[in-house]
């Protein structure tokens, strides 16, 4: 049995937040944040630091807080970003949009019924407010409450009949259900009352994997028209082609995606390409083993090069392989028959 990936899993992006000198550095006492003095400063630490001095001056710019607040976001300071919202809220307790970007904030850390409490806050202050009832219908889904997302989305459409955002809502809510065809038809919408709506292109692209048309391979084309560096987009299409055997054209989309940043999924589809469709075996190891690299623990690639070193009659490194994934998974059947069958 040879394995193959045809799930796409985006890779994780870890963001660093930068840390100060041990030497020549002040705290700022509004935000806790340490700022340096030297003349080495980054380009963040400067608009920190900037942001802080004006601060200074003008305790109550409740702009200088929201600009701060985001920069903390930016590099995954979610509670810092969060004690700025507050500040500002408390001097200005009017703005919806405070209120919307400290949902967003909590929302990242998944602390949802925060979350929540900020919206209704949101829509204290402004009852008629779109985004408020589309993010609300965001956390219902979340929590698979499906009747009250899709009260949210509705009530947010009769405030805005062309808002294409809360279509795409409405799609995944449906695709949360299981409902493909009305999850097809929201997406559709979201498109027609905004062309450039990423998301939705692939989420139809998808929908119409299997399709015998060509759709599918529309949706994802315009998907990358929209974002040409999408490691999604570039990895369904290249899954797409892939499974209607266009080799070349799968391969040459999964080294785009890799070419931006290598992750294990297209190695080993290019590694499979190679070795169930074309018998090159050689070159099938050496994807496989390039997966193997970004994930040491890949059990499914050190399997398929078990089976690639097996044909080759390499019985030693082929063992090597089946041992590997037993060490990884002693109750994995299929490695365990191979083993038998090399020795």
């Amino acid at each position: 049995m040879i394995y193959r990936t045809l799930i796409f899993i985006i890779p994780t992006l870890v963001v660093l937040f930068f840390t100060s000198c041990e030497n020549g550095n002040s705290v700022d006492n509004n935000s806790g944040t340490t700022i340096a003095t030297d003349t080495t400063l980054t380009e963040e630490e400067r608009a920190f630091k900037e942001i802080n001095e004006q601060l200074k001056t003008d305790v109550n710019n409740t702009g200088l807080y929201i600009k701060r607040a985001r920069l903390h976001q930016k590099y995954g300071d979610y509670n810092a970003a969060v004690n700025d919202l507050n500040r500002a809220i408390k001097i200005d307790s009017l703005i919806p949009e405070f209120y919307l970007l400290k949902a967003e904030l909590l929302k990242s850390q998944d602390k949802y019924k925060e979350a929540k409490e900020a919206l209704d806050k949101c829509m204290y202050v402004d009852n008629d407010n779109v985004q408020a009832r589309i993010e609300l219908g965001w956390l219902a889904l979340y929590t698979f409450n499906h009747k009250q997302a899709l009260d949210y989305a509705d009530a947010a459409l009769k405030r805005d009949m062309y808002n294409a955002e809360a279509y795409y809502l409405k799609g995944m809510i449906f695709l949360d259900k299981k409902d493909t065809a009305l999850a097809k038809s929201s997406f559709k919408t979201a498109i027609e009352q905004e062309n450039d709506y990423y998301d939705a292109y692939v989420q139809l692209g998808v929908l119409y994997f299997n399709d015998k048309s060509n759709i599918s391979e529309g949706y994802f084309k315009n998907a990358l028209r929209i974002d040409p560096n999408s490691l999604e987009a570039l990895y369904n299409i290249g899954l797409y082609y892939q499974e209607r055997g266009e080799y070349e054209k799968a391969m040459e989309h999964y080294q785009k995606s890799i070419d931006i940043q290598p992750y294990r999924e297209p190695y080993f589809n290019m590694g499979y390409i190679h070795h169930e469709y074309l018998q090159e075996y050689e070159k099938a190891i050496e994807y496989y083993t390039k997966a193997i690299n970004v994930e040491p623990k890949y059990l499914d690639a050190y399997f398929n090069r078990g089976l690639c070193y097996e044909l080759m009659k390499d019985r030693k490194k082929a063992k090597a392989d089946f041992q590997k994934v037993l060490e990884f998974n002693p109750t994995h059947t299929n490695a365990a028959k191979a083993l038998e069958r090399v020795y």
